[in-house]
């Protein structure tokens, strides 16, 4: 219908609804409901149409042309005996690493769209924060990711998040040590 309109095949949100597009007609747009992003991405399946001129008179998100970046976060609880610092130092190194190639393609993606507008580009470089909690620290930590690669950067970072908090602490191994 337009430049960068909609295909079969696509990743899209339309007026709040996630899904692939699997039908395109003269009339509707048919999506197969993934529900949204910040659920699983995992197919609902239900199918839900949408009026072809909704992409004319409302916007829709296509996750698969240009701005297939999303922001996708994990959360991990730190127990209160633990140093939450240290554990960030060597989240904060391995989420980076893990997501280094996306954050540069995004960055590079979002530079070439803004700089006829001379806006300055954002930063998609990875972040790790924390909240306190009475059983302990959450850790939030905030990353870029292709929206159709979601699902599998999520376990990937999680797998490493919990190898990380099952390491025992520097101290903990010196103090073994000592103790033989």
């Amino acid at each position: 219908m337009i430049k960068n309109g909609l295909r079969v095949g696509d990743w899209v949100e339309i007026n709040g609804v996630a899904g692939e597009v699997i039908e395109i007609n003269l009339l509707r747009t048919v999506l197969l409901e993934t529900g949204n992003w910040t659920t699983t991405g995992h197919p609902t399946g239900r199918k839900v149409a949408f009026v072809n001129s909704y992409a004319i008179e409302g916007h829709f998100f296509n996750f698969t042309t240009s701005g297939q970046w999303m922001w996708d976060e994990l959360q991990m609880m730190v127990p209160s005996d633990r140093d939450p610092y240290a554990l960030i130092d060597e989240l904060q190194a391995e989420i980076t690493k893990d997501t280094e190639e996306n954050a540069h393609s995004a960055e590079q993606e979002w530079q070439n769209a803004t700089s006829r507008y001379r806006v300055k580009s954002v930063s998609a470089a990875p972040a790790v924060n924390l909240r306190p909690t009475p059983p302990g620290v959450e850790v939030h930590v905030r990353y870029i990711t292709r929206a159709n690669e979601r699902s599998a950067m999520r376990t990937k970072l999680s797998q490493s998040m919990v190898q990380i908090l099952q390491r025992k602490p520097a101290a903990q191994n010196r103090d073994a040590s000592a103790g033989r």
